[in-house]
């Protein structure tokens, strides 16, 4: 009797050793599955995020791109403003010249 009682009680063990190694890799296989899970969302939101970014970085690049284009227009402007400004200069120093040259031949 004590050989089958010694069975029972090594069948009970192996049981109880088998059903917690179950249980262990059952945690396991959850806890990988779960932080799979995790990675996945963090990933996704932080994809969301970096096109959110690349929106608004196309955004701002557009906005200068605009702001170039009328500075480069304002510029032209000026530079014809300017160009003027020194033709009349230079009308005004010849009429000058002239006037010297008159008030020189009467002086």
């Amino acid at each position: 009797m004590s050989t089958l009682l010694a069975a029972d009680l090594d069948i009970a063990q192996t049981a109880t050793i088998a059903s917690a190694a179950v249980a262990v890799a059952l945690v396991a296989v959850v806890g990988f599955v779960g932080l799979g899970f995790y990675r996945a969302r963090r990933s996704t939101v932080g994809d969301a995020a970096y096109r959110a970014l690349v929106e608004r970085v196309v955004e701002a690049e557009t906005r200068t791109a605009e702001a170039g284009t009328a500075t480069a227009g304002e510029l032209t402007g000026l530079r014809t403003e300017v160009r003027g400004a020194r033709d009349e200069l230079a009308e005004v120093k010849q009429r000058l010249t002239e006037l010297e040259r008159l008030l020189s031949q009467i002086g």
